[in-house]
């Protein structure tokens, strides 16, 4: 079932996967690389968009609900470096996040125009750069796989820079 919800978010969403993919091409030899001392590295930016070990964006996306809104505690900056993550090649990685985005949109697909806003859940800290923590199936996947995603594209982008690589194109 189609919706223009859905393939609104799609085409951002994709757009920002362009932009993060462009910005690892070449990158194999610099997962353990950083732009400064003290910053994050490629491997540690890309399992921050992996998120934690048991994290489902199918699951999480079914959460959402139109009364009894759940609570999803979010924690910025979480790093869930394993040790199968330790040893994962780029391609891995990026397989990984494609596979999330993928899961994602597959399931959105199937979910209703009119169900996409009426189901919400509480995020506490979209609260403080949103205004309300009552946060909608799309403003939340925007969040995730455009906002997010594209904001760790510019950080790979600097270590890019710090590798001597050429600008991503």
């Amino acid at each position: 079932m189609a919706n223009k919800t859905v393939d609104e978010l799609r085409k951002k969403t994709d757009s920002a996967w362009g932009h993060l993919t462009r910005q690892l091409a070449g990158m194999e030899p610099h997962l353990e690389r950083a732009d400064a001392p003290g910053e994050w590295t490629t491997r540690q930016v890309l399992t921050h968009l992996l998120c934690e070990r048991d994290w489902d964006a199918v699951k999480v996306l079914k959460s959402f609900a139109e009364g009894d809104l759940p609570l999803l505690d979010i924690e910025p900056g979480l790093v869930d470096l394993t040790p199968e993550r330790r040893t994962m090649s780029l391609k891995q990685l990026v397989d990984a996040l494609d596979a999330q985005r993928r899961s994602a949109f597959d399931y959105l697909a199937g979910v209703p125009e009119a169900d996409l806003t009426r189901r919400k859940a509480r995020i506490p800290l979209f609260k403080q750069f949103m205004g309300t923590d009552e946060i909608s199936l799309p403003v939340y996947v925007g969040a995730m796989f455009d906002f997010h995603w594209n904001d760790h594209a510019g950080q790979l982008a600097k270590i890019r820079k710090a590798a001597g690589l050429p600008e991503a194109q």
